[in-house]
């Protein structure tokens, strides 16, 4: 007990607060966790409303059976001799998931595919018999965790998509950077008629829906003859971004001592040598946090990219999953889900690789 005591006072007060913040955490990762688990249910697993839907199965609900399904032969098919190319215990691989997918048996000179991805499980029909339309050849033990929702990617422009919106993102994070950099530098600290009246104007600009605004921009953007190109967002998405990064960064000018400043200007700098030299890296917290807003922002936007843009590989990422991946009522979970667990990657980059430097800027800052 004496050994216990010293270290359990060490340790008390880390147990407490990560039992206190337990909660929090649970209720903030839950969409994250559940995103994840539905990306990687198979489609039978998925919409299996007796079995836990926090974690996997294998077994049907109802029957308490093993998920399968089974080779159908197409009703377009003519009856022939079927010759199997997989045996029984081998691998399958769900045909749409795949660019070029492989067939698993031939009806004469048909290919039958893999309707999903998992184990053939038993035949049928043997090899060297006659095979005819809608007659079940097969079947397949559905495999659940499964990677076929990911693989289904590869034949979308995902990967477009994704380019398009990162460009995009990148492109109006350095334009909001140049302007509201020094436009909020100069709302801050210049003395002139007008300047409270031009901040409030600011971010009022900033509280004007986007729905309001996006049918005076489409005309805007044909009458420039760039719709449908990734140039009527990059000058579109700085109509909201640098009116919101602008006020965001006055706060943090408004917070530098003007005694820094004075002191560089008797030194002999320049407004603008005093700005990039002394200014700038005390605020380069606000800075990173502006940029991160302004990426984000431009990143997950929806109704402009949705107006602006009407090829498909030239979509941004939400609209392209929403858009390609919805079939009227009909929702692809799997690949949804699939898609926001990649499309949420860059963004999760982005904020882990910003906070060292927005925890070290504030102190430097501080310092300084």
């Amino acid at each position: 007990m004496s050994l216990l005591g010293p270290a359990w006072r060490r340790i008390r007060f880390d147990v407490v607060s990560y039992f206190g913040l337990a909660p929090f955490l649970a209720f903030a990762l839950f969409p994250f966790y559940w995103m994840v688990i539905t990306s990687f249910k198979a489609d039978a697993n998925l919409y299996d409303l007796k079995r836990n839907p926090f974690w996997f199965s294998n077994y049907d609900g109802t029957t308490n059976r093993p998920y399968h399904k089974d080779i159908i032969v197409p009703a377009s098919y003519n009856e022939g001799t079927i010759r199997w190319v997989i045996r029984p215990g081998a691998h399958t691989t769900r045909s749409d998931s795949e660019e070029h997918p492989a067939a698993i048996a031939f009806i004469g000179e048909q290919q039958i595919q893999s309707p999903v991805d998992g184990v053939l499980s038993g035949i049928n029909i043997p090899e060297g018999r006659i095979a005819h339309p809608n007659e079940v050849i097969g079947v397949i033990r559905v495999a659940s965790p499964t990677l076929t929702h990911y693989r289904y990617l590869r034949t979308t422009p995902f990967a477009a998509w994704m380019k398009v919106s990162l460009i995009t993102g990148g492109a109006v994070m350095l334009i909001t950077l140049l302007l509201a950099v020094p436009a909020a530098y100069g709302l801050a600290r210049l003395n002139f008629w007008g300047n409270r009246t031009i901040g409030i104007a600011i971010f009022l600009t900033y509280l004007i829906p986007p729905t309001i605004l996006f049918i005076p921009f489409s005309q805007f953007v044909g009458a420039l003859k760039i719709d449908n190109t990734i140039w009527s967002l990059i000058l579109t998405y700085p109509t909201f971004t640098v009116p919101f990064c602008t006020w965001l960064l006055m706060g943090f000018f408004r917070s530098v001592p003007k005694e820094i400043e004075e002191r560089a200007l008797l030194d002999g700098a320049t407004r603008m040598q005093m700005l990039r030299l002394v200014v700038i890296p005390v605020v380069l917290p606000g800075i990173l946090t502006a940029a991160i807003f302004a990426f984000t922002l431009s990143f997950q936007e929806y109704v402009y990219a949705l107006t602006f843009i009407s090829s498909s590989i030239h979509r941004t990422l939400p609209v392209g999953i929403t858009v390609d991946m919805v079939r009227g009522d009909v929702y692809f979970w799997g690949p949804l889900m699939a898609a926001a667990v990649l499309g949420s990657v860059p963004v999760v980059i982005v904020y882990a690789l910003s906070l060292d430097y927005f925890v070290s800027g504030m102190t430097t800052g501080a310092v300084k």
